[in-house]
């Protein structure tokens, strides 16, 4: 039996600042806002694989691909491992069917005039402007389920293709079996262990499809599983969240937790590990004792 995934999300067009603030900001509810950066943005039409591969198609990337990579369910991969030519990058993912991907890739880098072909509107404050990025993959690549560590409020816009997103409140995050020091889970969202994680017979979450010219919105902490079913190409932008608790907590996560999660890892080896699944489990529990 599959995670339910039964809730509905809203998707609006033409929202005022006054309606996103107060019906979802506010409430740190996700919603998806059709063509969010209005509807003659040149990244909706300008923004092409023809058009990269002219542009840029002679710069290397940095490539994540999760059938290469050693499995670590317990943190973030912090660097590529392979590197490709970008032309024959935007090949693959437009032609072919593969798990590679560019995951927070600064393209702005490479072409800073790229930043005119939206601008930031004036439905959401305290945007953090200087951190747009772009995602890049081919139909079957996975980003596993997980938090951004920092926090923020994520705007995740499609460009070209579209998306299979699962996303869970984190009001769920002990139930989820998140790791401490962290922001992952071992929990596999479309096949559930559920003899060995009982706890995931209480979430609930969103399954959605996002499609070109669609932006969602993810409060901060909000759990995302993400599937490209098809070549596909996103940019996000962030925001901090409305209240301060949150943003001291970030900061937390950041500056400190995830330092002493790497400090650990070398200092006890495979063991902090199974330190970590400990607590998780023990969390896990204690979270349906509760109920």
């Amino acid at each position: 039996m599959p995670i339910d995934l039964s809730l509905k999300l809203d998707r609006v067009e033409g929202i005022t600042r006054e309606e996103f603030q107060e019906n979802y900001m506010k409430p740190q509810k996700p919603v998806i806002i059709r063509h969010f950066y209005g509807k003659d943005a040149p990244l909706y039409n300008k923004w092409t694989f023809d058009y990269f591969r002219k542009e840029l198609g002679d710069i290397q990337v940095g490539v994540y691909d999760v059938e290469g990579e050693e499995r670590h369910h317990d943190r973030s991969y912090k660097q590529a491992e392979a590197y490709m030519n970008f032309s024959e990058y935007l090949d693959l993912i437009e032609k072919s069917t593969t798990t590679k991907r560019l995951f927070l890739f600064n393209i702005f880098k490479h072409k800073k005039e790229l930043r005119n072909d939206f601008a930031i509107p004036d439905i959401v404050d305290n945007v953090l402007g200087f951190l747009p990025f772009t995602f890049f993959g081919g139909q079957g690549a996975v980003t596993r389920i997980h938090q951004d560590m920092d926090l923020s409020n994520v705007f995740l816009t499609e460009v070209i293709g579209h998306k299979r997103i699962v996303l869970i409140d984190p009001k769920y995050s002990d139930h989820l079996y998140r790791y401490p020091f962290g922001v992952h889970t071992s929990i596999d969202v479309d096949n559930p262990d559920y003899d060995r994680y009982p706890a995931l017979h209480h979430v609930k979450g969103y399954e959605l499809e996002l499609h070109a010219g669609d932006t969602l919105f993810m409060p901060s902490g909000w759990w995302h599983h993400v599937e490209y079913l098809s070549g596909a190409i996103g940019m996000s932008i962030r925001s901090l969240s409305p209240y301060y608790s949150t943003r001291l907590k970030g900061l937390y996560k950041v500056g400190v937790l995830t330092h002493v999660d790497d400090l650990m890892r070398k200092m006890m080896g495979p063991k902090w590990q199974m330190v970590k699944t400990k607590i998780a489990d023990r969390r896990a529990e204690t979270a349906l004792d509760s109920m």
